[in-house]
């Protein structure tokens, strides 16, 4: 899914593929395809194994001035089955033994999806703020188990909200969705805000990826191609107005 929007000053666009939890390196395969595709300037990235998971009585909540920014909880705190500490706060896990869809470390492959990820701790949302980490106009990053109690999830990038991700449905337990932002311009401070519209729909973000980039240029023989059958075409086209 591809939309289009004004982020605030600059035009944002946004793409989604969605995968289910046993395609997962399937998802991890097309965050290296994007980068690929780029000339990468400022990459900076964040899977948060740096951070105290949650031990059954404390763990990192809500963490600030991380590798691309600082996290918070969105709207309501949550009260659902999977909460812990303080409901009003976001926190970094690694449980074993979770079933409620987010990932445990013990099923995945190591990489940017697994091992430890920021959990939404079944708030309404996150609001992740980006300043003070120079110049960027591309974030990626693995929303894991959006909408799978039913709620509709939105993501909203500076004053523009793409709502509704899911397209009104009931996703599959631990589905991934890998997201992609471009700016139209390069910008040195945004607002990110990931928010379902009812609390205890919990979901986590791994793999937080923020960079300037510019599309690879085509290497010199494939451009000289590609301007050589656009010559022909017009001659065609030419030739057949005469004609």
């Amino acid at each position: 899914m591809l939309a289009g929007s004004t982020a605030g000053a600059v035009t944002a666009d946004l793409r989604i593929d969605r995968f289910d939890r046993s395609a997962l390196a399937s998802a991890q395969a097309e965050m290296a395809d994007f980068l690929a595709s780029h000339t990468v300037k400022n990459l900076r990235q964040e899977t948060f194994e740096g951070y105290a998971a949650w031990n059954g009585s404390s763990g990192t909540a809500s963490p600030q001035n991380t590798k691309v920014g600082s996290f918070s909880a969105l709207g309501d705190a949550g009260s659902g089955a999977s909460v812990v500490g303080n409901g009003a706060k976001l926190q970094v896990r690694d449980d074993n033994d979770m079933f409620w869809g987010r990932y445990n470390a013990n099923e995945l492959p190591p990489g940017l999806v697994g091992g430890k990820w920021l959990d939404s701790n079944d708030n309404t949302g996150m609001e992740w703020k980006i300043a003070g980490l120079g110049t960027f106009n591309a974030l990626a990053f693995f929303v894991i188990d959006a909408a799978d109690v039913g709620g509709r999830f939105s993501i909203q990038v500076g004053d523009t909200t793409f709502s509704d991700l899911a397209g009104g449905k009931r996703l599959a337990n631990g589905n991934v969705h890998f997201v992609r932002i471009l700016l139209d311009e390069a910008v040195s401070d945004l607002t990110i805000r990931l928010m379902h519209d009812r609390t205890n729909d919990g979901f986590g973000i791994d793999g937080v990826t923020m960079a300037r980039v510019a599309p690879v240029p085509l290497p010199g023989a494939a451009g000289l191609l590609l301007g050589g059958m656009a010559l022909l075409a017009g001659q065609r086209r030419r030739r057949r107005a005469a004609a």
